[in-house]
């Protein structure tokens, strides 16, 4: 016997022991291993889409929706009646060729894995794993790469597939693992590479996408054909050889080039076999009709999601179906920048919203990618609110109107006025004038808001007071707190366009107010309703009927007698403009019986814009010609209606100087006008206008008793305040 023999020899048993010694430990720990219960599975993250007001309910899906949201991946899970047979043949013949034939894991596979861990070979990181090893990896266990690890994935395999039918697992797996280009899951890769859904997959395209499964990114066809041509003929071999192709077949899908041009070099029409790598995702990814700026709704409606269902909401493959009116959007982006489009020229936005409550249009912005700030949204844009001016004197006149007061009540409107007590900062009155410090005599209320009267509503706000203007804003819709100070009526405080465009549909819906919202619908992947605006929204009556047709008989007449007639339109329409001191804002807000829109313009860092393109800016010159320009189109086709003529309030205030009124109701804010001074006693006790019959029967609230007028070199009719006029409990904010 040879040495080298004989020290083999003596070897023997030791080598024995350390044999029995490694079964019995694998045994004793796979035993362990197999009391491990199979955990919860990971979530799997789906995509979200969202679609615009077109698509019907249950129909939102990859090819209608005009956006698809995600945290960092792609993903739309389908069913296994969804694949077809040459994608499983494709897949089986690349990673698993016994899939249906083994109970989870391959001995031989495993025992390898095992022998390369042990030796500590670079080899243990090819493993030889089942498809269902895969899976259990991706969706029970992490990526360490150690014995234990892979030990519990075979358990967890064996347990698994004792739990699932084959072709579960095999679906599972399929919708589970990344593709490249951002997709996980066989639909989205679909998607992602050819464009079209699992379903329709050819041999050449199965085959490829099969082969992608180790290492995607290394066989993008558009980066290196070489490789990419290399894997897919490999998996296609592998299809021959289990008898799922014919030779010809394969050598027909391994012929297909890799066209990813719709032309050649020379500009000639070519048959694209592949899509192009999309450029890198955007933080909302693709999204359609961005051209005019539908990225902003689409932020919103992400928003909104993850306030609704939780952080991640957008990755729970939730079919959204929003407000957003493809149409109508375009008619408000051209509108606005249209008329604003200057590059070092002023910002504009516009809201527009119908009888339901639905937010139709919105125009937050021109550049996403740039300014993510959403101009629509104020503060919860995540910029600032802008003060509106006097598109906020309606909601003073709403309470006027529902204290009591007549629209024909008459006040002087003298180019400044001041009210004693009432100050700006220690010692210093306030005192608020007319738009270019203009006399316009004496007027009804109606008239003065015609006119824009800011001396007339100084004394309205000291009529029903501070507190009683930011409490009806709020009821109207207007969501910003308020500082109920007297030059609150004039609009000094900050508000949203969407606010603003809210409040406004109010008086258009008679005194109904609809939360405005851009999400009608969400279902779940399985078409489970999650949330549903026809239900889910309520509307509330927050001011009488009368009141709000008294509103809008008057707002009326801004358009046709008044400093909105730049708005006017074919139809009947009502609305307010608004302008801040320098003109740093300048607003129209207005609407039909259908549809609401608020427009404002003004540099995004507050700044005076005396004039643009040679115009004199105020709410009635730029931002009344922009609203005029949408509402045009947007209320093309609807239904002609008529706001009731109406006067809800029962006391007509100092009736002795209706007969000083001026006869020039027509001359506006900052034209020359003569004296409208008349000698006293030359007054009528009736209005100079046709009465108006009020809209209910109603009894009105107490009044104030008093009614006498001060001097007529002061303040308007009525400037100190009277004692308080009883009222209802103030309905609470929606």
């Amino acid at each position: 016997m040879s040495s080298s023999r004989s020290f083999l020899w003596r070897l023997r048993r030791p080598a024995y022991v350390v044999l029995v010694l490694m079964v019995v430990s694998l045994g004793g720990l796979w035993m362990a291993l197999s009391t491990i219960e199979l955990p919860p599975a990971k979530r799997s993250m789906e995509t979200t889409f969202v679609c615009d007001i077109n698509v019907e309910n249950n129909d939102c899906d990859f090819q209608n929706s005009m956006a698809k949201l995600s945290a960092t991946e792609a993903r739309v899970n389908v069913d296994y009646e969804q694949l077809p047979p040459v994608l499983v043949q494709a897949v089986l013949s690349a990673e698993d060729r016994n899939f249906f034939d083994h109970g989870g894991i391959d001995p031989a596979g495993l025992t390898r894995a095992v022998y390369q861990s042990l030796l500590g070979s670079s080899k243990s990181k090819q493993g030889g794993s089942t498809i269902t090893q895969q899976y259990v990896k991706l969706t029970y266990l992490t990526s360490e790469r150690t014995l234990t690890r892979k030990l519990k994935e075979g358990v967890l395999s064996v347990k698994l597939e004792g739990e699932l039918d084959k072709r579960d697992i095999l679906t599972r797996y399929l919708n589970e693992i990344y593709f490249g280009r951002g997709a996980y899951g066989v639909e989205a890769a679909s998607r992602a590479y050819f464009g079209i859904g699992v379903e329709n997959l050819q041999v050449h395209q199965a085959a490829y996408l099969a082969s992608l499964i180790r290492s995607p990114e290394s066989a993008e066809a558009t980066r290196d054909p070489k490789e990419a041509t290399r894997r897919r003929k490999t998996v296609l071999n592998g299809m021959v050889s289990e008898g799922y192709i014919t030779q010809a077949q394969a050598e027909a899908a391994d012929a297909v080039p890799w066209v990813s041009s719709p032309t050649d070099t020379n500009g000639d029409a070519q048959t694209m076999t592949i899509l192009p790598r999309p450029a890198e995702k955007t933080d909302l990814g693709q999204v359609r009709y961005a051209d005019y700026g539908s990225e902003y709704w689409v932020s919103l409606v992400r928003k909104q999601l993850r306030q609704r269902f939780g952080p991640g909401a957008e990755t729970q493959g939730l079919r959204v179906y929003i407000t957003y009116d493809p149409e109508m959007q375009e008619d408000a982006y051209k509108a606005v920048t249209g008329t604003l489009g200057r590059a070092d020229g002023p910002s504009g936005s516009l809201v527009a919203v119908d009888e339901k409550g639905q937010v139709r249009a919105m125009v937050g912005g021109t550049d996403f990618a740039k300014k993510k700030v959403n101009l629509a949204l104020g503060k919860e844009g995540g910029g600032s609110g802008r003060q509106p001016g006097s598109t906020f004197k309606p909601f003073a006149l709403a309470a006027f109107i529902e204290d009591g007061y007549s629209v024909e009540s008459a006040f002087r409107s003298p180019p400044t006025t001041q009210f004693p007590g009432v100050f700006t900062e220690p010692g210093k009155l306030w005192s608020p004038q007319n738009f270019g410090k203009s006399d316009l005599g004496v007027l009804s209320v109606e008239e003065a808001t015609w006119k824009s009267s800011n001396t007339v509503y100084a004394g309205m706000v000291n009529l029903v007071t501070p507190d009683r203007v930011a409490e009806m804003a709020n009821r109207l819709g207007v969501t910003s707190e308020l500082d109920p100070q007297y030059a609150l009526v004039l609009g000094t405080e900050e508000v949203s366009v969407l606010d603003m465009a809210s409040a406004y549909s109010t008086f258009a819906d008679r005194g109904k107010h609809t939360p405005p919202y851009v999400i009608r619908r969400v279902e779940d992947s399985a078409g489970v309703v999650l949330f549903d605006a026809k239900q889910d929204v309520k509307s509330e009556q927050v001011i009488d009927e009368g009141v709000a047709d008294t509103v809008n008989s008057v707002l009326s007449g801004v358009l046709t007698k008044g400093t909105g007639h730049s708005a006017s339109l074919r139809v009947v329409a009502a609305g307010k403009t608004g302008t801040t001191t320098d003109s740093k804002d300048a607003w129209f807000a207005g609407y039909t019986c259908h549809l609401t829109a608020a427009v404002w313009m003004g540099y995004e860092q507050p700044k005076p814009m005396k004039t643009y393109r040679g115009k004199e800016v105020s709410g009635g010159t730029v931002p009344a010609e922009i609203w005029r320009q949408f509402m045009s189109s947007a209320t093309q086709g609807d239904e002609a209606c008529q706001f009731p003529d109406a006067d809800f309030g029962k006391r007509i205030l100092n009736q002795r100087l209706t007969g000083m009124r001026s006869t020039t109701t027509s001359s506006l804010p900052g034209a020359v006008t003569s004296s409208t001074a008349v000698s006293a006693g030359s007054g009528s006790s009736t209005s100079t206008s046709t009465p108006k019959l009020p809209a209910s029967t109603v009894a009105p609230k107490p009044l104030p008793s008093t009614t006498v007028a001060p001097p007529t070199t002061s303040a308007p009719a009525t400037t100190v305040a009277p004692p308080p006029v009883p009222t209802a409990a103030p309905a609470p904010t929606p």
